[in-house]
């Protein structure tokens, strides 16, 4: 035996039966929030955020570049080979 049923409700009225609460507003909120950090991205100009803080940015690579090379040299130099050695029984 099959028993089906079919209900027709809205999104809000489900919700209202169901006790879930209305989150229009903040889902308002939201897509305005997002939209206006989109804007101000648009708006970024990398360019010129590079050109007024080139030193700083050199002196970050360089500092980077030193602790690479630092880092590569510790790693290159020759390690002890390790041996097991075997007792004679």
């Amino acid at each position: 035996m099959q028993i089906k049923i079919e209900i027709d409700v809205k999104p809000e009225e489900l919700r209202r039966f169901l006790g879930l609460p209305d989150v229009s507003g903040l889902q308002d909120e939201i897509i305005a929030f997002l939209r206006d950090k989109v804007e101000a991205a648009s708006e970024f100009d990398a360019g010129g955020f590079v050109k007024s803080n080139i030193d700083a940015i050199k002196n970050i690579v360089a500092k980077v570049t030193v602790k690479d090379a630092t880092a590569e040299s510790e790693t290159e130099r020759p390690r002890r080979s390790r041996r097991k050695t075997q007792d004679p029984e």
